[in-house]
């Protein structure tokens, strides 16, 4: 389908199909494809308020035993490069999102067996006690 129909069709809110998107990605001018995202954006935000957020991703271990095929980050328990994050490395993190404007921390690792629920309780508080702005 040519470009200036996908366009029209989004435009009328019409799904594409993940093929027509390739097709808009590949040939369609990204001051167009700016100008259908922001009509868009007004159709579902029509007061204009749009905010965001300052985070930082940060890994509370890589030890996984998940097996994900796509993974390059995981080490399995006991790797010499195996590594669960420290207070003090939390520390100088959030010290520096702060330090940029930021105030949230996003969460995320590996399945670390020997993790269980009580350690991540025990490190959100932690955190908050340490950063009671801080958004976990």
């Amino acid at each position: 389908m040519p470009v200036k129909e996908l366009l029209e069709r989004a435009l009328q809110m019409d799904y594409l199909t993940a093929e027509e998107g390739v097709e808009l990605f590949e040939n369609a001018s990204t001051a167009d494809l700016m100008y259908i995202g922001n009509k868009i954006k007004w159709h579902h935000v029509p007061h204009n308020k749009v905010t965001w957020i300052i985070d930082r991703n940060s890994n509370t271990t890589n030890v996984c035993i998940a097996n994900c095929k796509f993974c390059n980050f995981y080490r399995r328990p006991k790797h010499k490069e195996a590594y669960v994050t420290t207070i003090p490395e939390y520390r100088e993190k959030i010290d520096e999102l702060f330090r940029l404007g930021g105030e949230q921390l996003l969460l995320q690792g590996g399945h670390h067996p020997d993790l269980g629920l009580q350690f991540y309780c025990d490190l959100f508080s932690e955190l908050k006690s340490i950063y009671p702005n801080l958004k976990l």
